[in-house]
């Protein structure tokens, strides 16, 4: 009886452990026409991986309001294949200790060994995602050329991580306070994102993740009374001390210390610098002109592949100040030398968004927080177009340098479709002599196609660059004409729109 009793319970904690666990990462709130097709090409995964998801029947009809979980690509693939392993982990292990300590006689009968494979304590990598990546046109875009080449460098290799054997499970104790730890640890950088649902306010949304209001705006760069959208996808912060952004008032607010709000920051015709946990270094210049110390816009700068984003802002200040504030954020990665996105638009926006929250908290409602203007070149267009249709209130201006194709793929031009009545003017500049100067001409006509007004230029004589000194007057036009609409004299260019 003892032996049937202690395999009921091992039997029992098998099934249990068999089935496909399908982490939430992503809720999709079902708005009107949406089918699960659309819905499912637009997170990247196939139909079946968002049926099996939500256990939902073939043929089965959507309703309005109706919230799905939204597996990454291939994910649920991964646990059907982690069930068929058996139990593995340390964990589970414990767990069927535990359960043998409960059926009959289990101090009297040796205890089973169960075997572990090699593999579950290798290190893993994890990259911190504030927006999902739906397609593989999104995960892996084609590279684009450094500054000073027209040929797309050899990819970087990897660094080699060594592989760890795996640590022999401790049978006697295993606390639940260091299975919860591990856990958090292995979830750190893997943050949600929710679309809010009829009725949702920010409180109930901070209430439901169990942060505070303050951290769900400052991730998402809205105000605390601003009113959500059905539909509209907020970034989900691990913790009220996941650093999405850096940590300080939130938006809108003046909590700061009146010394530090008039405090000297330095020269203001001078070149200073911010920092933003994650990110690489940020250089800003303050603006010019009339009206300087009252709020005005921002101009954000993203350097191609290679480039150097403090030589680059100092270029585009003599240019760009006029507007409004100058902002450079670096790449995360070292490149020769200079810095890279490393392809990877996600962190990429977290610089973006961190850089412009850094610079709020340090000057207050000097700070424009909407309707501002997104720059990039090479590989910072490919980040710019992508950024630029996830968060189109806080940058509804773009100026794209060497636009591609390939930046945007499904789940770019999927997010163009919803950002596209907020977009107010976009300008394209690629040289004739550009090898990308085709795909900026498809790109501009997704554009149209949207209705979004435009603005394309592709001068016979620049290449792959951005020659700021030497045509200066048609980056300061485009920038005009995007802050104003209007034209300088002597502008030339071919509009679209």
């Amino acid at each position: 009886m003892r032996s049937v009793g202690r395999l009921l319970s091992i039997l029992a904690l098998v099934l249990l452990t068999a089935v496909p666990a399908v982490p939430a990462q992503r809720i999709h709130t079902v708005a009107d026409g949406q089918t699960l097709g659309a819905i499912a090409r637009r997170y990247g995964i196939t139909i079946e991986e968002l049926r099996e998801a939500n256990q939902l029947p073939t043929g089965v009809r959507l309703k309005i309001g109706q919230r799905l979980l939204v597996p990454s690509p291939g994910e649920v693939a991964r646990a059907k294949r982690g069930a068929a392993k058996g139990i593995t982990s340390d964990t589970q292990v414990a767990a069927t200790d535990r359960a043998e300590a409960d059926s009959p006689g289990a101090a009297d009968a040796p205890a089973p060994v169960l075997a572990s494979t090699g593999d579950s304590a290798s290190p893993k990598t994890l990259t911190a995602a504030p927006e999902p990546s739906s397609s593989a046109s999104d995960a892996a875009p084609v590279a684009p050329p450094d500054d000073t080449s027209s040929a797309a460098p050899a990819p970087e290799p990897a660094p080699e991580i060594a592989k760890r054997p795996t640590p022999k499970a401790d049978r006697t104790a295993v606390p639940a306070e260091s299975v919860s730890s591990a856990t958090h640890k292995a979830k750190v950088g893997a943050r949600r994102t929710h679309a809010v649902g009829d009725g949702q306010t920010l409180g109930k949304i901070a209430k439901r993740y169990h942060i505070k209001i303050e951290s769900l705006c400052g991730a998402n760069g809205i105000r605390r009374n601003e009113r959500l959208k059905l539909g509209q996808e907020l970034t989900i912060p691990n913790g009220d001390d996941d650093p999405i952004i850096e940590e300080g008032p939130p938006p809108g607010s003046d909590e700061r210390d009146s010394s530090d709000r008039h405090s000297d920051h330095g020269d203001s015709n001078a070149m200073q610098e911010l920092s933003v946990p994650g990110a690489g270094p940020v250089y800003y210049y303050e603006p010019t002109g009339t009206g300087r110390l009252s709020m005005r816009p921002i101009v954000v700068y993203l350097h191609g592949r290679g480039g150097d984003a403090q030589a680059d802002c100092r270029r585009w200040a003599r240019v760009a100040r006029r507007f409004g504030w100058l902002l450079c954020p670096s790449g995360p990665t070292p490149h020769n030398a200079g810095r890279s996105w490393n392809n990877n638009w996600v962190s990429g926006q977290h610089a973006v968004m961190g850089a412009v929250q850094a610079l709020r908290n340090q000057y207050g409602r000097r700070v424009q927080l909407y309707g501002n203007t997104l720059v990039g070149f090479s590989e910072g267009a490919y980040v710019a177009m992508n950024v630029g249709v996830r968060q189109p209130r806080t940058f509804n201006r773009w100026m794209i340098l060497g636009a591609d194709v390939s930046y945007w793929g499904g789940s770019g031009l999927e997010a163009l479709k919803d950002a596209k009545s907020k977009v107010r003017r976009v300008v394209l500049i690629t040289g004739g002599m550009d090898m990308v100067v085709d795909d900026t001409r498809t790109v501009a006509g997704w554009l149209e196609k949207e209705g979004v007004p435009l603005r394309i230029q592709t001068p016979g004589t620049l290449a792959h660059e951005v020659a700021l000194e030497r045509m200066t007057g048609m980056y300061e036009s485009g920038l005009r004409w995007l802050d104003r609409g209007v034209d300088g004299p002597g502008a030339t260019q071919a509009r679209r729109r």
